[in-house]
């Protein structure tokens, strides 16, 4: 017997290999079905998928054999992944220096024949060999081993898979340990904004109040100034610890309710003014979605429609319909409206118009990039028709 050398590359093959996590894995039944396949095409009762690792021959799927692995040194498949590019058959084992007194040939499974193709990856690495035996003396037809070397092809094929999802998994679990650090790191940030410019803000009313006698126009401005600037940083404040929790919020939990039911909440959340119309349609449309995140995004655009709208008598549209494979909605105002240039750049997160709303204060530009998150999160989509001058349309789907 003659045992076979290792490849040049070993160090590199080795470390493909292990790349693929597949030595000491479950069976799998798409790798079963290939090795019965292989055996039922070429006629021989055993079928092996066998991978090389350094001091042994590891089976991923066995037709027709009971052992899980054996020694390197004693494996016909040592010497096939020797020819990563080439079948590798052995027609009598007997009559063959490198086998005749193999324990596989003289013992259990007594192999007479001996067939296998090289499981190669795309860098050139042969990892193993998808391969078939028999214990009587057999041959394979051209179109047997074209066959046997196609089902290779999807062995390595499904490793490839596995390996691709194994980085997935990676990418997920640190983009998933990133954003949690992110929202940490946006909540102590916040907090320690938020603290003093909560101190500011009260430090300038209460010198307003009590000393405005002996402060004269401009002293008066500039404590205006800094309230109001202080108010506004908190507002900034509390709209990225609002963005960060709602867009990596991971629970989205679906309930049946009615459209109506969902409105009536929507109205004990937002302050009309007088000579506000508020209209919405189909009641008692029935939805199964995320409750607090369709709430979430209506409530988002409903104090937009109010905060920004400049008319007299302002109005609220919201629309619902069931489109078959997604619901759809819209929220309809009277206002200012948008200019097309501006229609994309809206939804950018912290991008503002530049626009005062009906207090004289500035916007975030957080409000609207967290309703596209949100939105997206639940599959769906959400664009703006709008005209200056004629009021805007956001019009959005959420996935059933």
């Amino acid at each position: 017997m003659i045992i076979a050398r290792k490849p040049a590359n070993e160090k590199k093959r080795i470390s493909a290999l292990y790349e693929y996590d597949i030595l000491d894995s479950m069976p799998e039944k798409e790798y079963d079905d290939i090795t019965k396949i292989a055996a039922e095409i070429c006629g021989m009762p055993i079928s092996l998928i066998s991978i090389i690792d350094n001091n042994r021959q590891w089976f991923k799927s066995k037709y027709g054999f009971e052992a899980a692995e054996s020694s390197r040194d004693i494996a016909f498949c040592a010497h096939a992944i020797l020819n990563p590019e080439e079948i590798f058959i052995v027609a009598d084992p007997l009559k063959d220096e490198r086998f005749f007194d193999n324990p596989l040939v003289l013992g259990t499974p007594n192999i007479a024949f001996y067939a296998g193709v090289p499981l190669t990856d795309a860098t050139g690495h042969a990892l193993g060999t998808l391969c078939v035996l028999d214990n009587k003396p057999n041959e394979l037809s051209k179109a047997q081993k074209e066959t046997l070397k196609a089902l290779a092809r999807q062995v390595v094929a499904n490793f490839e898979v596995r390996r691709m999802n194994k980085q997935l998994l990676a990418q997920k679990a640190e983009m998933e340990q990133l954003n949690k650090d992110l929202a940490r790191f946006a909540q102590v940030t916040a907090h320690d904004m938020k603290s003093p410019c909560a101190s500011i803000a009260m430090c300038s009313n209460y010198l307003k109040e009590n000393y405005s006698g002996i402060l004269d126009e401009e002293g008066k401005i500039f404590l205006d100034m800094m309230e109001k600037t202080s108010l506004s940083a908190i507002e900034m404040v509390e709209g990225i610890l609002n963005h960060t929790k709602q867009v990596n919020r991971g629970d989205i939990e679906k309930e049946i309710f009615k459209f109506g039911s969902l409105i009536d909440e929507l109205k004990k959340l937002i302050i009309i003014p007088a000579g506000f119309s508020f209209e919405n349609n189909n009641n008692e449309l029935e939805l199964y979605t995320s409750r607090p995140i369709l709430l979430q995004v209506l409530l988002n655009l409903c104090n937009n429609a109010i905060k920004y709208n400049d008319k007299e008598h302002g109005s609220i549209m919201i629309s619902a319909a069931d489109t078959g494979a997604s619901y759809a909605f819209s929220v309809k105002d009277n206002g200012p409206g948008i200019s097309p240039e501006n229609q994309n750049k809206i939804f950018e997160l912290f991008f503002t118009l530049g626009v005062r709303d009906r207090n004289n204060n500035l916007g975030t530009g957080i409000g609207l990039s967290t309703v596209k998150r949100l939105v997206q999160k639940m599959g769906g989509d959400i664009s703006i028709n709008s005209q200056p001058g004629n009021g805007c349309s956001f019009d959005f789907t959420i996935s059933k």
